[in-house]
């Protein structure tokens, strides 16, 4: 199955398009109507990625997919969500990794298509393993090298004993919220 989009935007469009912005061709096979839900859960997910410093792309190929009901191609997500195709592959290719979709076979088509992978469970050790943790190590040793390059800097006299004093224990503070958060991540890995 293969959907085909065809919509214009206006020309003083400057927000995510409406229901009204869109027609719908049918070409031999059911068509997805375009109803405010599906608009809105696309825009949460744009935003969403964005709040935790992603593509905004990502979040709504991700909104698209959850909600279609038929496995969408490539270049039916870039026609919908007018994406460049090169965002619109980056974007399968860093939700496939967290589990959030994967690439399906659709008979008689050569193209390839994607699905929202049903098992949240899946999508939320996916997101932990491939974003979370290896964000999580990475500011642990950013925080090693703060202080040690604070160390330099008192040495070197570019900050006074007392900005040396305060900086130290709130980078200090940090090293504890993140000890805490280590010592938990064993649990959070079987709970996942």
């Amino acid at each position: 199955m293969v959907f085909n989009w065809n919509f214009q935007l206006s020309a003083s469009a400057t927000k995510f398009p409406t229901t009204s912005d869109f027609s719908v061709v049918e070409t031999n096979t059911p068509t997805l109507k375009l109803c405010r839900t599906r608009l809105d859960l696309i825009e949460c997910g744009g935003r969403l990625c964005q709040m935790l410093g992603l593509p905004r792309s990502t979040g709504q190929i991700y909104g698209l997919l959850y909600l279609a009901p038929t496995p969408l191609a490539l270049d039916d997500i870039v026609e919908f969500l007018q994406i460049s195709k090169a965002s619109a592959s980056n974007g399968t290719r860093q939700l496939s990794p967290w589990n959030a979709i994967h690439q399906v076979w659709v008979q008689g088509q050569r193209r390839d298509h994607y699905e929202v992978i049903a098992d949240r469970s899946r999508l939320i050790q996916g997101i932990y393993s491939e974003f979370l943790k290896p964000r999580l190590r990475n500011s642990d040793r950013r925080l090693s090298n703060m202080l040690l390059s604070l160390d330099e800097d008192v040495k070197r006299g570019d900050i006074t004993q007392g900005e040396y004093e305060l900086i130290a224990t709130r980078l200090n503070e940090l090293g504890k919220v993140q000890k805490k958060i280590e010592k938990w991540l064993p649990l959070a890995e079987k709970l996942l």
